[in-house]
């Protein structure tokens, strides 16, 4: 059954390109009523400048991006595929193809969403990528170039399934990926939504992933604002792994608030009482450099829940000391975490949870291989949810 109320923005700005592309005319049928604005270009301050919210909205990096979460900009493919690589080779993250359906985030208000200060600090609005027929032909060009497997990550800038009901994004690629001479193609998609009702009885034929963003019930009332609660999010899992589709889970970011773990060891049994993932990638709080430094100034606010998650900054430190790389004179110093020692500390004891139900995988978010290796984790087969099979990182 269908979420009784599904979420549309509240301004629309068209790219010229697409004004007549299927899947513009779709979207614009479904948000009858909603203002919609077209532009010749899709330069961010071509965007800002035609959309009422964003140039009405009160100064502030924080309001900007708060009023940009109702403003969607439909525009054409353009380059929607590239590979995600971590230029800290300290961290632990092996590369994957981001495919980009859609980017700049969603319109969930989670507060350590790091697109906050990347993408969104110059693009503040929602975009989605239309012209599929397009993205189609680039994904064969991929697909030809090697007889590997390639596993297409559309979650990295954008929630794959929030926006399902107003692009059908997910109806039109997981059966193109799901056709039977497409062999070595496969797509991934992570999400928060329980948007699933359209995609249960598609023919996936095992070529889509489905992984879920999930944390513990208060955490996810508190920080990750206007998504889904955690029930319902794992009852959309329940129902994609019924369908038959591969099912993994993230619980990112694990917060150490007073009394965690008696509350994420309940979060735990409950997943395993409902679904049986395959996989599990766990992360803690992290923030990169500039966010961190803008979480502590006082000035400047980038949080919406209050002292809480400003209270944690103040207990982190750089997970690494600095380096240069590359020859670049910015020294890198990882992100800002909790010490090494209390990473170890919540990653053991939740996996120690995950272990009273499951042997599924267990991965680490953009750690240390200091950490990896205290934990007993093999860093020659690291299976995070955004590989389809396994990455070596020993090296």
């Amino acid at each position: 059954m269908r979420s009784p109320k599904q979420w549309k923005p509240k301004e629309i700005i068209v790219h010229q390109k697409v004004k007549h592309d299927p899947s513009t005319v779709f979207f614009l049928n479904q948000c009858q009523g909603v203002p919609v604005k077209y532009v010749k270009s899709g330069k961010a301050s071509v965007v800002i400048q035609a959309s009422d919210i964003l140039r009405n909205a009160p100064d502030g990096m924080l309001n900007k991006v708060l009023a940009g979460k109702s403003v969607v900009f439909i525009g054409p493919a353009g380059q929607v595929i590239d590979d995600f690589t971590i230029p800290d080779t300290r961290l632990i993250c092996p590369h994957f193809k981001r495919l980009k359906l859609a980017s700049n985030g969603c319109f969930y208000r989670c507060d350590w969403c790091y697109l906050k200060l990347t993408i969104r600090g110059q693009r503040p609005f929602i975009s989605v990528h239309v012209q599929y027929e397009k993205i189609k032909e680039t994904l064969r060009w991929a697909l030809a170039a090697t007889n590997s497997p390639v596993f297409f990550n559309s979650g990295e800038l954008a929630d794959s399934l929030s926006l399902e009901h107003l692009t059908r994004a997910g109806q039109t690629f997981i059966p193109w990926f799901g056709q039977s001479w497409r062999k070595n193609g496969y797509l991934f998609m992570l999400t928060k939504s329980d948007n699933v009702e359209d995609i249960l009885n598609l023919p996936h034929n095992g070529h889509t992933v489905i992984a879920w963003s999930i944390n513990n019930d208060l955490v996810s009332r508190k920080f990750e604002i206007g998504a889904p609660s955690f029930e319902r999010r794992l009852q959309a899992a329940w129902k994609v792994q019924q369908a038959g589709y591969p099912l993994r889970l993230r619980l990112d970011p694990i917060v150490p608030f007073d009394g965690w773990e008696k509350a994420y060891a309940g979060t735990v049994e409950r997943i395993f009482q409902k679904v049986a993932p395959e996989r599990i990638t766990l992360g803690t709080l992290r923030f990169e450099e500039e966010f961190y430094k803008m979480g502590n100034k006082k000035r400047n606010k980038i949080f919406t829940t209050g002292a809480d998650l400003p209270k944690m900054l103040k207990t982190m430190k750089p997970m690494f000391k600095p380096k240069v790389f590359a020859g670049k004179q910015r020294q890198k110093i990882g992100k800002y975490s909790f010490s090494e020692q209390d990473r170890v500390r919540i990653f053991g004891f939740v996996i120690q949870e995950i272990r009273k139900y499951s042997n599924c995988h267990i991965a680490l978010c953009k750690e240390s291989a200091e950490v990896w290796n205290q934990l007993g984790l093999d860093l020659s087969r690291v299976r995070c949810v955004c590989q389809l099979d396994y990455a070596d990182m020993s090296q």
